[in-house]
């Protein structure tokens, strides 16, 4: 039999985003140090960062989608080692590679502010929505609630600013602390910064959601959904 179930716009979760973490943090961490007990700290450090490079490849063969976060670790990557090479292998270029996507990307939050819908609308829409046109349509709805103008305006804030510290901290790490124990502190570092947005971003959305509902339920009106058909043998 075919039961109804009910998908609705809001924050990616965990379980989304953990893969993603795992191919870009723990694993490259691994490997650097596995290849760097047999190669030098450049080619341990290109070693290291060709492995969420492989994971966008597989997750766009498996699911005909670009993984975003994986997307962002190979655009660092490719900047990082194209500037390393042109410098004559720098290892120091290859520890802030990160920095060279986080940067840019602060600022665009920041500057989006001014745009009609600010960025990371666009991105929480990407990384829930899909390429899924009903589950699109239903995100975009949120745009149309009040509330929710102020609350991606908000969060676009915070991860600007937030992402600009993670890098400032990473380039003073990469410059004073020697490789082996930057490579230790980096994914430290970046897992407090990212972990501490994300949950910011989770808790502020259902606090800014059960208001932002309770609103529309005054109105007589309800929250944006898509019934999606799961079939079932029963």
């Amino acid at each position: 039999m075919t039961s109804p179930d009910a998908w609705e716009p809001g924050a990616p979760s965990r379980d989304e985003i953990l893969p993603s973490l795992i191919a870009g943090v723990i694993i490259p961490l691994i490997a650097y140090f596995v290849a760097h007990s047999r190669t030098s700290t450049v080619n341990a450090l290109m070693i290291a960062g060709a492995f969420p490079a492989a994971w966008v490849l597989v997750q766009l063969a498996r699911t005909r989608r670009v993984d975003i976060i994986g997307s962002i670790t190979l655009f660092a990557f490719v900047a990082g080692v194209t500037v390393s090479v042109l410098l004559g292998g720098n290892a120091f270029v290859l520890k802030i590679r990160d920095a060279a996507f986080t940067v840019p990307f602060g600022f665009v939050c920041l500057l989006s502010l001014r745009a009609p819908r600010p960025m990371m609308f666009y991105l929480g829409r990407s990384m829930s929505a899909g390429d899924d046109e009903r589950k699109i349509a239903a995100y975009n709805q949120l745009w149309e609630i009040p509330e929710a103008q102020r609350v991606f305006g908000v969060i676009t804030t915070v991860w600007g600013f937030g992402l600009l510290v993670e890098a400032g901290v990473r380039i003073v790490m990469a410059a004073t602390l020697p490789t082996g124990v930057f490579v230790v502190l980096a994914p430290v570092w970046a897992a407090i910064s990212f972990g501490s947005l994300f949950v910011f971003t989770t808790k502020y959305s259902r606090k800014a959601r059960a208001e932002g509902e309770a609103n529309l339920a005054e109105q007589g009106l309800a929250f944006p959904s898509v019934v999606l058909e799961a079939d079932s043998a029963g």
